[in-house]
């Protein structure tokens, strides 16, 4: 039995070492979603309030106690199979339910785990949770948790066996547990595994009992929440830095038809552009560096597919489902998402046909090689104090036929694992990253990384002051008079730089409406200028071609891009992947003060930005202002529900009297015995509520006659019938058992609160 607090803690930091390690190995080396975090709250929660409530003195041999532990294991189970109806991806295989409900009895068995057997239970359930954890995944935090967890094991064996033998000592030997060597030991553990840590890298974990289950490693069973291995999943297997362990492990994906080239997914997306027979007069570019005069006519890119018509027909799309086999994505992507990925650009604008520019002054690719790996570096000029962070992403291309390479904003290098060969990569017309042969070939995994700017550094004088040293406004001629108007309009009053930059794209966010088909027929002159005055809806690329032309008038430049949009809400957490089809095309804007480095602007509604990651204190700040946001929005039910909470506080006796008392009149079903011991029971939850709990080894009949001045004796006569004379018929009718409960609950309620065995002796004296 554990009694000493020193071991009752060190046992208690062992099970919450165990529960987070379990978490850390089943959520990739990471804390997991939220709503598993609550689900933990709420085992503890439950287990604490039946701990206080029911104080049981033999846990095991207490139905109610048990029922507990039995239920929190259920409830896994069945909230699992919840989760596998309503999100297929978003659950565990059978292992990882086994896991997870472990722990939820572990954590459920804390509060009674005075009792010996019970704390031997949850110490070998976390020890095997523990175990499975480190020898399941491969992520230094994990293993850091096991190492700090064997550290906590050897310190409670330590205590535990000392306070086992403390009473055997010889009278007058000190028998204190020597906490100080425990403390000492434990931090000497952690030094020497961070020390370790350090010298060998996060990247050397090793992965035990591979293929220990079927569905996780096996080669016959296989299951679409599966983590890794060989034959998990319908479609892909975990992502690594590896090809080997990162894509389709059945090939028959690849099977459906011919793989589509860029050019079609935008045509098969958006729908064949319209063919305009009479000749446009207007003509805009968006680069100040390639401005054209507004009635001359810019010349079309003879590469296929680098132009793209605003004006498109309005055709009946059958558009298939991302989980549908027989439609595979065109890539996935494994890391943080949203993310936006740049395979188009487009610098002029003739007033309907976006065009890629046939020319660039980008510097070539560099290769170089970094502690052995070949890197394509691309010239990203930002400054150090500028870079929040480097994010990478792996790409896996499946069934999209390009030469393009899917760029993040502000793509800094990539790589193709062991190719190193300089003629391999190179840059289009356009400027944009390409790979020199027909088309990235199948099952290709890439890595990219890219460089993450915050918005304070956007927001900065130096960024404000780029921005105004390259703003070149536009000639009258070359400008749309309405467009130039309206940009000043959203604009007046704010410094020039990225406050106004900011302000046209929340306008377009905010006030107007995201269509996907679009209403503009052929007849139209300017589309932009019907979409930003007239319609007020349109697809994502009308969105960023006004966005980038409002940009034009105030004189920044900008630029509209094209690529692929990897939506958060297809994020699978079984493989921590996101599949990219041909529905996630998107057309968004790109901003630079000094025409290297292009800044990415997101003007469509439901669409949003990759952001830095955020420290724990930036989180619990963002947390605290988006709760102090919902507050403000939900003011008038947030005090309402704060007056009923003051209400129900202050009068909460009166109320929960009249709650028993409707309890005991009308919420009994049974027999006579049922009904008196219900009332038997009300009376000693009131009681409890009251702060006069009946105290342990006086029986009922005692109690109520010491607490309820005067009780009736019919009342004591068929308590005592009801607990103690199972064989023996009822000494009263039905009806005056009803009437005897009654009347005796309605005496009970108005009694005045017993005295306290300390106020009647100080009254006595």
């Amino acid at each position: 039995m554990v009694t000493d607090k020193f071991t009752q803690r060190i046992h208690f930091a062992m099970v919450i070492t165990a529960a987070l390690g379990v978490q850390l190995a089943i959520s990739h080396g990471e804390l997991g979603f939220w709503w598993q975090w609550l689900e933990v709250a709420m085992v503890a929660a439950v287990a604490w309030l039946c701990a206080c409530y029911l104080s049981p003195t033999e846990p095991l041999r207490d139905t109610r106690v048990m029922g507990l532990l039995i239920a929190v294991v259920a409830g896994h189970f069945v909230l699992e199979q919840v989760l596998y109806q309503v999100f297929p991806r978003s659950g565990q295989l059978f292992e990882g339910q086994v896991s997870l409900a472990l722990r939820n009895l572990m954590i459920a068995s804390l509060p009674f785990r005075s009792e010996r057997r019970i704390a031997n239970m949850t110490t070998l359930t976390s020890l095997a949770l523990m175990a499975v954890s480190v020898f399941m995944s491969v992520y230094w935090s994990v293993t850091i948790c096991g190492i700090v967890y064997a550290v906590l094991g050897v310190g409670w064996l330590v205590t535990s066996y000392w306070d086992r033998i403390a009473g055997r000592f010889p009278e007058g030997t000190k028998s204190e547990i020597p906490r100080g060597a425990v403390g000492l030991a434990f931090c000497l553990a952690v030094l020497l595994a961070a020390t370790a840590i350090g010298i060998a890298g996060t990247n050397h974990a090793t992965r035990a009992l591979a293929g220990f289950m079927p569905s996780s490693g096996g080669n016959r069973v296989s299951d679409v929440r599966s983590q890794g291995g060989v034959g998990d999943g319908d479609d892909l297997v975990q992502g690594t830095k590896d090809a080997m362990s990162f894509g389709p492990t059945e090939s028959e994906v690849f099977l459906e038809s011919k793989m589509p080239s860029l050019f079609d997914v935008f045509d098969d997306t958006y729908d064949a552009p319209v063919i305009k027979k009479k000749t446009l007069q207007k003509a805009i570019s968006l680069p100040p560096s390639k401005m054209e005069h507004r009635h001359s006519r810019v010349a079309t890119t003879k590469s296929k597919g680098n132009d793209f018509s605003l004006l498109r027909k309005n055709e009946a799309r059958r558009q298939k489902s991302l989980d549908d086999k027989k439609s595979p994505a065109l890539f996935y992507v494994k890391g943080r998402v949203p993310l936006h990925l740049r395979t188009t650009i487009y610098d002029q604008f003739d007033g309907v046909n976006l065009q890629a520019a046939d020319s660039h002054d980008e510097p070539p690719l560099k290769l170089i090689k970094e502690e052995g790996v070949p890197w394509f570096n691309i010239s990203c000029p930002l400054s150090e104090e500028h870079i929040h962070s480097t994010e990478e992403h792996l790409l896996k291309f499946i069934n999209l036929k390009t030469d393009r390479i899917p760029s993040p904003p502000r793509l800094a290098r990539f790589q193709i694992k062991d190719v190193d060969r300089e003629d391999m990569f190179g840059l289009a017309v356009d400027g944009h990253p390409r790979i020199t042969v027909d088309f990235i070939p199948q099952l290709t995994v890439m890595r990219v990384q890219s460089f993450l700017v915050s918005s304070p550094t956007l927001l900065s004088d130096y960024a404000t002051s780029k921005l105004q040293q390259s703003i070149s406004l536009p000639d009258q001629e070359a400008s749309a008079p309405r467009i130039r108007e309206l940009a000043h309009q959203l604009t007046a009053g704010l410094q020039p730089g990225w406050q106004q930059v900011a302000a046209v794209r929340d306008h377009l966010r905010s006030e107007y409406v995201h269509a996907s088909d679009s209403q503009l027929t052929e007849d139209i002159e300017f589309p932009v200028e019907t979409f930003l005055f007239d319609t007020k809806q349109g697809p994502d690329y009308l969105f960023a071609t006004a966005t980038s032309l409002l940009l034009r008038e105030l004189g920044y430049t900008s630029r509209v891009v094209s690529g692929f949009y990897a939506d958060p809400q297809h994020f699978d957490t079984g493989t921590w992947q996101t599949p990219v089809a041909k529905e996630d095309v998107h057309f968004w804007v790109e901003v630079s003060w000094d025409g290297k480095v292009w800044h990415p602007l997101e003007p469509t509604p439901g669409y949003e930005l990759l952001t830095p990651r955020l420290t724990p204190w930036q989180r619990l700040q963002a947390a605290c202002m988006a709760a102090f946001k919902w507050c403000v929005s939900n003011w008038i039910p947030l005090t309402v529900a704060a007056i009923v909470i003051v209400v129900v506080f202050v009068l909460f006796a009166r109320l929960a009297d009249i709650a028993l008392r409707l309890a005991n009149r009308y919420a009994w079903f049974g027999s006579d015995r049922n009904r008196i011991l219900w009332t038997a029971r009300l009376m000693q939850w009131r009681a409890r509520i009251q702060g006069h709990r009946r105290p342990e080894g006086k029986t009922f009949a005692r109690w109520i006659q010491e607490c309820c001045q005067p009780i009736s004796q019919d009342f004591v006569a068929a308590t005592n019938w009801a607990l103690y004379s199972p064989t023996l018929s009822c000494p009263f009718s039905h009806s005056e058992i009803d009437r005897v409960c009654n009347e005796a609950f309605t005496t009970f309620v108005h009694s005045p609160p017993p005295k306290s065995s300390a106020s009647a002796s100080k009254e006595l004296s």
